[in-house]
């Protein structure tokens, strides 16, 4: 008679794996392949406890990384309206980019670049464009319908011209289901306080349901907006020196909801899927509890920087950077990597291909850390003062080539 044998899966693992062969393997899996590895075996669940193993992932996060003839990175200057290229091994290669006319005084939004395509934007114009630098192809966005204002009939017309609608821009993005390029945003209609002293009424007014803040999607296939029926968290914006808190990754658009002191205390990460128009929100963890820095796309992944000033020395800081396994899942929120202390750094305003963080000195001058030699390098360049703006911080994305058309043409 014979014998069964049952082999467990820790069994396996066990007989057939030497754990160090399956750390090294372990070691050069994508941040959310190595979170989904860690219900295979309790000590994988513990790798972040680590020191060895961690190392070793670390040193191999971005190995596979590199640029190509059609990869370079698009350094945009605020108040000073110039986008350069930056190409070369050291970044040493800087070109300035020739704008067109309807870009020139346009707010460059760094969603990243979604096939070559970048966004621009100005709010109060209500204008958004979308530009291929490759091919030099422009598709100005057409005027979304519920931008002008209908007062309701509870507000006479004096009171109405009071009022105007501020679209907030989320996200840019690319649908893949649907093969279209869409926009997400967030628009308010907002009394004129700064044009006239505000009575009673028109502050009850302002809290007419007609007056309340919508969503709106735009779709560059039907060239038209839609509103949306949904109570989603808008991202609540409040540090100025850094204004990476939206980024696109994977065909949805991403952005921070935190509190007026930029804190993740009862915070979330709202990510909005443009094929089938809803969102996920991710709380963030109570191990991010510092003032919020900024939201990046590292390696493939969603990333939060988190900024620590050191009290005893002003011009000394550090900054955590906790990368998301998967969306929805707070325990998946690992915290990766600690840049620093770095002398003299304010806020990042980027990240290469290869994990370079780019930074913005207290002089203005422009400096990257490198993640395989931990060293500090200069570009050489300083970014200038604006003169209602003060420093002029600035924003790098990575830049991909493309001859592929943006779509539809305007009407």
């Amino acid at each position: 008679m014979k014998k069964s044998l049952v082999v467990t899966n820790d069994d396996k693992v066990s007989n057939y794996v030497n754990d160090d062969v399956a750390l090294s393997i372990l070691s050069k899996l994508s941040f959310k392949s190595l979170k989904r590895f860690e219900c295979v075996r309790k000590s994988w669940s513990l790798l972040s406890d680590n020191p060895t193993f961690m190392s070793m992932y670390r040193r191999n996060f971005f190995s596979k990384c590199s640029y190509d003839d059609d990869t370079s990175l698009i350094l945009h200057i605020h108040g000073q309206k110039k986008l350069h290229s930056l190409s070369g091994e050291g970044f040493e290669n800087m070109a300035e980019l020739d704008l067109p006319d309807q870009i020139d005084h346009l707010n460059f939004l760094g969603f990243g670049c979604v096939n070559g395509i970048l966004c621009f934007e100005e709010p109060l114009w209500n204008k958004t464009v979308l530009w291929n630098p490759t091919t030099n192809e422009l598709k100005v966005i057409r005027s979304s319908p519920f931008q002008s204002f209908t007062p309701p009939a509870t507000l006479n017309f004096e009171a109405a011209v009071r009022y105007s609608t501020i679209p907030n821009l989320h996200g840019f993005g690319y649908d893949c289901v649907g093969d279209d390029y869409k926009l997400i945003r967030y628009a308010s209609i907002r009394p004129k306080f700064h044009t006239f002293q505000p009575s009673h009424r028109d502050l009850k007014l302002a809290r007419d349901k007609s007056l309340k803040p919508f969503w709106e999607i735009y779709s560059l296939k039907n060239n038209s907006w839609k509103k949306l029926e949904i109570d989603m968290p808008s991202c609540t914006k409040y540090n100025s020196g850094f204004g990476t808190f939206r980024v696109y990754l994977d065909g949805a658009c991403h952005w921070l909801n935190l509190d007026k002191e930029n804190n993740y205390i009862g915070a979330s990460l709202i990510s909005f899927d443009l094929s089938n128009e809803v969102f996920i929100s991710t709380p963030i963890p109570s191990f991010v509890g510092e003032p919020c820095t900024g939201l990046l796309v590292l390696n493939g992944s969603i990333a939060l920087f988190t900024y620590h000033e050191n009290m005893s020395c002003f011009n000394i800081s550090t900054f955590d950077i906790s990368v998301l396994g998967e969306l929805g899942v707070k325990e998946s929120w690992y915290k990766l990597f600690t840049v620093g202390p770095l002398p003299f750094f304010k806020s990042p305003i980027g990240v290469g291909k290869k994990g370079e963080i780019f930074f913005r000195k207290n002089d203005s001058e422009l400096v990257w850390f490198d993640f395989n030699t931990n060293t500090i390098k200069h570009l050489g360049f300083k970014a200038g003062r604006d003169k209602r703006r003060g420093n002029c911080f600035g924003r790098i994305v990575i830049y991909n080539k493309s001859m592929l058309s943006i779509g539809a043409k305007s009407n």
